[in-house]
């Protein structure tokens, strides 16, 4: 009964007969079938289910789903993963609903009420420049591996992206339609596309608009398919190779710097200046088409780097003098913990202001792609 009136409040709330919802599914139970019953009975007129290759057991459900006039089942003849599964969708609702307003996309495993995946659709029709996010709250009962996949991966995330978001792995999101087309060329294939979405959103300044939503764990959140440590590492794989770019550079700053001091200036300054320059061609390299893939004009970037090399530098020069003269440290120690401590805002500045990572400058992109 509770169910009923929710939904029945909601389709009074709005006309959802030109919304399309999207729910990728990998061996789902009954939760998918009732989910689909319920968006039918508020109004829902589109519901586009993706088969992504699952088991013959699951066969009765999709016969079930596939009787219902609103629904839309499309198949995979193999597991191709999450993302890919979004990406079939996310096509399929362009090309065949050009009225709607965009796409909601939902889990089938019983975590996003139909009364909240509502709210997103409605959201999404109030603010079409706007990603919506079905945001989650993270308390003392969430299972383990939710725990991992979510709150460790929200913070990293804010490291390297710049940009806080309270639920980054959330598979509820309003996508206005005008962005499909550009969300559809992100590369992933499972669950590191969502984030990918997020990144893009970043880099092309789409804004963002985060909806409260019920936090549901199903037997321990045991039907998820999401692997907290291969999927994970998918997601943390930027810093991984920033990390080691700036260790390779280190070390050669570090040898060059000891050889430097020993033998050839003696003296802590020019040292410092020999191996941050020579350290520094390696590293501005490696970060520029590897890690942080800038197509920025190399003069500029060049310009900006070397501001930022200079500066750290002369913090680091400042730093060690302190430790050397002041607490009587060693100067080789003193110089691995400066470069340890300047490590994290080198990063920043690099991604947001050197080169142009997520800076929202190629926006017109979006658009190109409607036009296409």
């Amino acid at each position: 009964m509770e169910a009923f009136l929710n939904n029945r409040a909601a389709a009074e709330a709005g006309d959802y007969r030109d919304t399309c919802i999207l729910i990728p599914a990998y061996n789902p139970d009954g939760h998918l079938e009732q989910l689909v019953e319920d968006l039918i009975e508020a109004g829902v007129g589109h519901i586009i289910v993706v088969n992504d290759g699952s088991s013959a057991e699951s066969a009765p459900v999709f016969e079930r789903i596939r009787n219902f006039k609103q629904c839309h089942l499309l198949t995979h003849a193999v597991n191709l993963g999450k993302g890919r599964a979004l990406k079939t969708g996310l096509n399929y609702c362009y090309l065949h609903f050009p009225d709607s307003t965009g796409v909601v996309t939902a889990d089938a495993d019983g975590q996003h009420l139909s009364e909240d995946i509502l709210k997103t659709a409605k959201s999404l029709k109030d603010n079409q420049d706007k990603l919506i996010l079905g945001t989650r709250s993270f308390g003392k009962s969430t299972p383990l591996r939710s725990l991992i996949g979510n709150v460790i991966t929200r913070r990293l995330f804010s490291f390297l992206v710049g940009m806080k978001i309270s639920d980054t792995q959330t598979g509820l999101r309003g996508i206005p339609r005008k962005y499909i087309p550009a969300f559809l060329q992100l590369d992933g294939e499972r669950y590191e596309f969502e984030m990918s979405m997020l990144i893009a959103a970043k880099e092309h300044a789409i804004g963002l608009k985060e909806e409260p939503i019920g936090t549901i764990y199903i037997e321990n959140n045991r039907a998820s398919h999401f692997n907290p440590l291969i999927d994970s590492m998918k997601i943390y794989f930027l810093l991984i190779r920033f990390a080691f770019s700036s260790f390779f550079a280190a070390s050669m700053d570090l040898v060059v710097f000891a050889v430097s001091y020993n033998f050839i200036f003696k003296s802590l300054l020019s040292s410092i200046i020999l191996g941050r320059l020579i350290a520094s061609v390696i590293n501005f390299s490696v970060n520029r088409r590897i890690v942080f893939h800038s197509s920025d004009s190399i003069l500029k970037t060049v310009i900006k780097y070397y501001a930022l090399t200079a500066s750290i530098m002369v913090l680091a020069f400042s730093m060690i003098s302190t430790m050397v003269n002041q607490f009587e440290m060693n100067v080789f120690l003193a110089k691995v913990l400066a470069e340890i401590l300047l490590f994290m805002a080198s990063f920043s500045i690099q991604r947001d202001f050197i080169f142009n990572v997520y800076n929202g400058h190629d926006s017109r992109k979006i658009e190109a792609g409607n036009r296409k």
